[in-house]
């Protein structure tokens, strides 16, 4: 499942994440809640060839919906984030917990986010 920021490196071109989702194809979804993250870039996108780039991956990627037993996932995650100080902020629990929750590796480079949290399996494509 990839996070919104490796979402972001494959639109913009970033050639070691274009390689990495062309070694994987067919094998990485996002979490309705990335989808979420993705269009408010693509209605505030100020760049045609963004814009363009937006368009394309979102018409292409998988999207899974973010369920109630995603939440209750998401929701141990950061109730276990807060005891230890570490807030990362509603959407990337969410996320994380949507990855964790369905069995799938986390694809962000966000590691200070995502790292700490127990149960979540981490990779990165840039």
């Amino acid at each position: 499942m990839l996070d919104t920021d490796t979402c972001s490196f494959i639109i913009k071109a970033v050639p070691e994440a274009v390689a990495k989702a062309r070694l994987h194809s067919g094998q990485w979804c996002i979490s309705s809640v990335v989808y979420q993250e993705l269009m408010a870039g693509l209605l505030g996108a100020k760049s045609k060839r963004l814009e363009t780039g937006f368009q394309l991956f979102l018409s292409t990627v998988p999207v899974l919906e973010f369920s109630m037993s995603d939440a209750l996932v998401a929701a141990e995650f950061q109730v276990e984030n807060h005891k230890r100080g570490h807030n990362i902020g509603l959407a990337d629990n969410q996320i994380a917990g949507h990855a964790a929750s369905a069995g799938l590796t986390l694809v962000s480079s966000n590691r200070r986010h995502f790292k700490p949290m127990l149960g979540l399996t981490l990779e990165s494509w840039a």
